[in-house]
């Protein structure tokens, strides 16, 4: 490839942020959504209705029932709801990311319906698993599906957009639940109001989504043919292609479980932090009420939605995996703050607050992003159907962990709690992510690529033939074997 190619292709491929198209930030104003729909009834929504469901509940059953118990059932149900995953995003690969899109939209809005008319725990454990059912597909296996097809060189940008939901959930619907509980509307208000948007996002799926940008005439990642290295054309050539990994090669696969492990572990940690933000504030004696709790936080999701913009940008700029290393020193220093939020002034809980929202919309974007990077834009969809759901079931165990470490000191030690994250983090949790591209001469290679340094040959020259949807690497450097990155 001649050196002006080469800088051309390059200088395309980090272009501008905003530079998606007009169909591709409709798909990613689309996906913000998805992250908010499910987001509302898992992380950041409990934060909002924990305490007042519980008390409703309590009151209407005559049993009592506290926030922890709704908290913890997030942990199994989480975990089944991630096998049944497998499912989801098998027919992601088979059926296209749009039918399970739309199927996923219409099922989570009648599941929410009749969520918003529970009565006791046990109607409550029925009700999330149905919602989380559909709530985890479109979060996932769809968001994943069609950022990988129609971005999948700026996939670490796109999801730095895409993950501003999960802080968007914190600023709009936590506050909105609590008005609902605080006024007239209640639960079920909360609920009815939810299940019309999901209504509308299924039809708006349904006719304005496509599995690729080719069917709606455009470009993967918004890159014309003459801006490309090698010329191309518009056809869809993720008909032709056929995964070459089936279930079981994928769990066999070591890179598998390196970023499942790797990203799974501070996935767990953002979900249990998250999860009771609210609770840790109100147990410093500070507060009165969750009323100064709930806008500090609906406040620090403006800081949300910049810090997941930039982990998207870090992603794309310094790579996955020191992104990855970065996050985990962020958090294992905010934990360590949480520990002692009691003994600080008042002002600590926002300052702190605003740190822990920065870093929320990192691991959901680092972690599939690492997937595509590994793997690349065609067998994406193939390998996220084993590693999305294995990682979220890693991360559906944050939320009892800091229960059951809350527990071990009487019900509220919550340096027990955090403790345990922190000696995860960094006992375990730093040898596995640095590792999930591997230290060989052939992520070497790939990694070189990507970052557009030129790499010294050892006895040969570097020879890289480029056709841009099927993206294949071949190192004619002696002594190494082929690359290859569909």
């Amino acid at each position: 490839m001649r050196k002006e190619e080469w800088n051309m292709k390059n200088k395309h491929k980090v272009s501008s942020a905003v530079n998606f198209g007009g169909w591709g930030w409709f798909l990613v104003l689309i996906c913000i959504v998805y992250q908010m729909m499910y987001s509302a009834f898992a992380v950041d929504g409990i934060n909002g209705y924990g305490a007042s469901l519980a008390a409703y509940l309590s009151q209407v059953s005559g049993t009592e029932i506290t926030s922890d118990m709704l908290t913890a059932m997030l942990t199994p149900i989480g975990i089944i709801c991630c096998l049944l995953g497998l499912l989801f995003t098998t027919l992601v690969l088979k059926k296209g990311t749009k039918l399970v899109a739309v199927v996923s939209c219409f099922g989570m809005a009648i599941a929410v319906f009749c969520f918003g008319r529970i009565t006791n725990f046990t109607n409550y454990t029925i009700g999330l698993f149905f919602v989380q059912i559909f709530g985890t597909c479109l979060a996932f296996a769809v968001h994943h599906g069609f950022v990988g097809s129609w971005f999948p060189t700026l996939k670490g940008v796109v999801m730095g957009w895409t993950t501003m939901g999960l802080p968007l959930t914190s600023m709009i619907l936590v506050p909105f639940v609590t008005w609902c509980f605080a006024g007239s509307w209640g639960w079920t208000g909360f609920c009815n109001a939810l299940a019309v948007v999901l209504l509308v996002l299924g039809f708006v799926t349904l006719i304005f989504m496509t599995n690729t940008p080719e069917e709606k005439g455009c470009y993967p990642d918004n890159i014309r043919p003459e801006n490309r290295a090698h010329q191309d054309t518009r056809e869809d050539l993720t008909r032709y292609f056929k995964t070459k990994y089936s279930i079981v090669d994928l769990l066999k696969n070591k890179s598998v479980w390196m970023i499942v492990i790797g990203f799974g572990i501070p996935w767990a940690t953002t979900a249990g932090v998250m999860s009771q933000i609210i609770v840790r504030m109100m147990s410093t004696g500070y507060f009165a009420d969750p009323f100064g709790p709930v806008a500090i936080l609906s406040g620090c999701t403006l800081v949300g939605l910049i810090g997941s913009f930039c982990w998207g940008w870090l992603d794309t700029n310094i790579g996955t995996k020191r992104a990855g290393v970065l996050y985990n020193l962020a958090y294992v220093v905010f934990l360590i703050g949480m520990m002692f939020l009691h003994q600080m002034p008042v002002i600590m809980c926002t300052v702190l607050t605003a740190c822990l929202c920065f870093t929320a919309g990192g691991i959901p974007n680092l972690m599939p992003s690492m997937v595509i990077s590994k793997f690349g834009r065609y067998e994406f969809m193939s390998a996220n159907r084993v590693c999305t759901p294995l990682a979220t079931i890693i991360q559906s165990c944050g939320f009892a962990i800091l229960v059951l470490g809350k527990s071990l000191g009487g019900g509220n030690n919550w340096f027990a709690g955090y403790g345990v994250f922190v000696v995860v983090l960094c006992l375990f949790d730093f040898r596995y992510l640095p590792c999930c591209c591997g230290y060989n001469p052939y992520a070497f290679i790939a990694h070189t690529v990507q970052q557009r340094v030129k790499l010294p040959p050892p006895g040969g020259f570097l020879r890289i033939a480029v056709r841009e949807e099927k993206l294949i690497y071949r190192n004619m450097i002696p002594g190494y074997k082929v690359i290859e990155y569909l």
